[in-house]
């Protein structure tokens, strides 16, 4: 007798088709004031992203992001947020100018040029922590790259998902 598993999700937590950019834009919007009283620059760039999520759990890896770059940020810099739409996939990228730095990263070799981005293998932050567990439960990652030009980026990558997609073969598809 085989028995047939199915993930229960709490009701909050169920899926359905979003404007993912007004989602991102309803977060950042109660972050503005502390932006303002840090002095921090906010950009946003959004393409038009309809997609099935979870919303609770994806507004929760958007603050999580944003907490994690705003930290650092005591005497201003720059947050910049750019949501891209993909065929197969969605992505966010959370960029700062004043997170971590290439020298908080133990490397197996020193970078170049050639190196450059680099991946950070480890979140070093309880907000990137979060953010990655929320992100796999959903099926999905977050790549994060030392910039050039100094400060993180996050990236989180959403594949597609359909409306009546089973959630077990999310994880396949990625």
């Amino acid at each position: 007798m085989q028995l047939n598993r199915r993930r229960v999700m709490p009701e909050g937590d169920k899926t359905s088709a979003q404007n993912i950019g007004q989602l991102i834009h309803d977060v950042l919007e109660s972050y503005r004031p502390e932006m303002a009283g840090k002095n921090v620059l906010l950009e946003t760039d959004f393409d038009s992203v309809e997609a099935c999520v979870a919303t609770s759990q994806i507004q929760s890896i958007v603050s999580s992001l944003i907490e994690n770059a705003l930290e650092p940020m005591t005497h201003g810099g720059e947050i910049s947020v750019t949501l891209i739409d993909g065929k197969y996939q969605w992505e966010l990228e959370v960029a700062d100018s004043l997170g971590m730095t290439l020298g908080s990263v133990e490397t197996a070799a020193q970078p170049t040029d050639k190196m450059l981005p680099l991946i950070i293998p480890f979140p070093e932050s309880k907000q990137l922590r979060d953010a990655h567990r929320t992100a796999i439960s959903q099926g999905a990652q977050i790549d994060t790259w030392n910039c050039p030009q100094g400060g993180t980026a996050h990236v989180l990558t959403v594949p597609r998902r359909h409306k009546n997609e089973n959630q077990e073969n999310w994880f396949s598809k990625f």
